[in-house]
């Protein structure tokens, strides 16, 4: 199976992490902006999700990224 975190960066290209399960829990989260604007986790997951399917990663890294999508957004709705 392909390293997850090569796969996330695939996605994100041009930006650089100091920690990809940060990151991926910030946008989940959506963090990056102001609390009055941000969007559930829910709707973060299904933008998300979009975007790993829209993407040029073949259908099993896909579902390797979508996957750990799902267990961050498990981690989140445990928090809460």
């Amino acid at each position: 199976m392909a390293d997850w975190h090569a796969l996330y960066q695939a996605l994100w290209k041009g930006r650089t992490f100091t920690d990809i399960e940060e990151a991926i829990q910030n946008e989940l989260e959506d963090k990056l902006n102001h609390p009055r604007l941000r969007k559930k986790p829910e709707q973060k997951l299904v933008e998300a999700v979009r975007r790993v399917c829209a993407s040029s990663l073949t259908d099993t890294e896909k579902v390797t990224l979508i996957s750990v999508y799902l267990d961050h957004f498990e981690e989140i709705k445990q928090k809460h």
